[in-house]
């Protein structure tokens, strides 16, 4: 409640809330997991699973939300919480058995179906494990990547925090499911997994409650957190003017050093998920720093790439359609139009001209 309630309208924070309430639902039911406990309540067996479906999307929406702060479609993240609907409405047919039907099942078995969806299920937090785990690590990786020498040592700090977190979540996932391997196979250790993959969760959550709540800073807006590091200073023109221009440096050297203007269908939701900057910014660099459009200033690159090709003599074994695609270009037709627009002839007449020179 403190994380979900406190800093103000943090969103990440939410998200952060909820899964903590996962992890706390998840420990009730394993500690509660007896047979006289759902003899008194049979409606709740298997319900409350459902939550273990949600630690990845829940730990990855925190980190996704967390960083990029412009997530243009936020009603698609919603999409990440399919597997637990199909959870519930795959399972609906036991949830809406009566008490005592449920409490015969408990004690004669569960017919095939059951065990085969609850089975189909646990594959599925496996999977969920594995591509989540890469998701969160190459999302920081990204971000740190590119925005480094543009963060704060605090907001550095906070960006560890977010890698040891998502390093604890793998590692006790990781035990989790080599329990869950271990009991299908009949496998049985001196040590009960399940209990350790437990016992961390609750102390992992019952730390990150204290670490929370004396040091909330690390939990709040990114703004709040350079004021806390950086002398204040009156807010204006100059400022915007800075950080415009550590945003053209930032984009300058990615479109150096990465190409990707040679990507057909290239957006400039890429770049944000390249450099970690904002869609206005990057918006507002194109129009300040390249007195351009975004598909100008990409369309100018394939331009000089395809230029370059030409001088090179890819078009003497290649098509000129491939050597657009090759270039960026996602057709030979909007090829032939930029390249006139820009050159004033076609690239049939430049490579004619250029064959010319080279006699």
């Amino acid at each position: 409640m403190y994380l979900i309630f406190y800093p103000g309208k943090f969103f990440p924070n939410r998200i952060l809330g909820v899964l903590v309430l996962s992890w706390s639902v998840t420990v009730f039911v394993f500690i509660l997991h007896t047979t006289v406990f759902y003899e008194r309540y049979p409606h709740l067996y298997a319900l409350l699973d459902v939550f273990t479906l949600m630690f990845f999307p829940l730990m990855y929406l925190y980190l996704r939300n967390y960083l990029y702060r412009d997530i243009r479609h936020p009603r698609l993240q919603y999409l990440h919480f399919i597997p637990a609907l199909l959870y519930l409405i795959m399972l609906s047919p036991f949830f809406f058995q009566s008490a005592g039907e449920k409490l015969e099942m408990m004690k004669n078995g569960f017919p095939s179906w059951y065990l085969n969806v609850q089975l189909s299920f646990n594959l599925v937090i496996i999977l969920q494990g594995i591509f989540y785990s890469i998701f969160c690590l190459r999302t920081i990786h990204q971000f740190k990547y590119f925005r480094k020498n543009h963060l704060s040592p605090f907001q550095l700090s906070t960006l560890k925090w977010l890698q040891l977190f998502v390093l604890i979540n793998i590692f006790l996932w990781m035990v989790g499911t080599t329990g869950a391997i271990l009991e299908i196979a009949g496998i049985k250790l001196f040590l009960d997994l399940f209990k350790v993959f437990y016992s961390g969760l609750t102390l992992f959550t019952i730390v990150l409650g204290i670490f929370t709540i004396k040091r909330p800073e690390l939990f709040s807006e990114p703004e709040d957190l350079k004021k806390l590091v950086s002398v204040s200073r009156p807010t204006g023109q100059r400022d915007i003017s800075e950080q415009n221009m550590k945003d053209y440096e930032v984009i300058s050297a990615l479109i150096e050093r990465e190409k990707p203007y040679l990507k057909n269908d290239l957006k400039m939701q890429d770049l944000v998920e390249s450099t970690g900057i904002t869609y206005r910014r990057i918006s507002e660099v194109f129009n300040k720093n390249f007195n351009k459009s975004f598909y100008e200033v990409m369309n100018e690159y394939r331009l000089n790439e395809a230029k370059i090709l030409m001088q090179e003599g890819f078009h003497k074994n290649h098509t000129l359609s491939y050597l657009a695609e090759k270039a960026g270009f996602n057709s030979k037709t909007t090829f032939n139009r930029i390249f006139k627009k820009f050159t004033g002839i076609t690239p049939t007449d430049y490579i004619k001209d250029l064959d010319d020179t080279s006699v």
